[in-house]
């Protein structure tokens, strides 16, 4: 019995001073100059096992660069989606432009306008049902949804004093 108790103290000791000699090894090479580090890579001909590599850590530093960099741009790409996704309430003056791009969506809920068509058409008037476009200079309908179809100078043209359209999409206001 005395033996196995023995075997299990010296097993026991065997694996601190094992475990001690690693630790102290990775402390030299964490606090090893880049210098002393370069030169510990690929130093195989002494046994040496290499448990950090400069070039390895750098690599997984710009890897996640450019992640975070591409994360960035997703996150900006998705507000911008996001803002598209709903409609947004204008109030505009006589004279005034709402120029829309490709996806815009109108709905002219007070006032008068006229539709700018573009070089492929007019406003495409999905309420209607007929399928038809509204074309430049022909008054807007009143709750009527347009859907803009193109990118290439389609919008309305506000007549009256003031107007109250909503409009989803990529617009401007000239």
């Amino acid at each position: 019995m005395k033996r196995i108790s023995l075997y299990k103290k010296s097993g026991m000791l065997t694996l601190v001073v094992v475990l001690g000699i690693i630790a102290v090894y990775i402390v030299q090479i964490v606090n090893a100059s880049p210098a002393e580090q370069s030169d510990l890579d690929g130093n195989e001909e002494d046994g040496e096992i290499i448990l950090v590599s400069l070039d390895y850590i750098k690599g997984i530093e710009e890897k996640l660069e450019k992640t975070e960099s591409e994360f960035a741009q997703t996150e900006k790409r998705l507000e911008q989606i996001e803002s598209y996704g709903k409609f947004i309430p204008l109030e505009l003056e006589e004279g005034q432009l709402l120029m829309t791009g490709d996806s815009a969506e109108i709905i002219l809920r007070g006032g008068k306008a006229l539709a700018i068509g573009g070089e492929g058409g007019g406003l495409s008037d999905i309420t209607s049902g007929s399928g038809a476009d509204v074309n430049t200079d022909e008054e807007v309908p009143l709750n009527h949804l347009l859907l803009v179809s193109r990118d290439d100078g389609r919008g309305i043209k506000i007549t009256s004093k003031k107007a109250w359209v909503l409009v989803k999409g990529p617009y401007s206001i000239e």
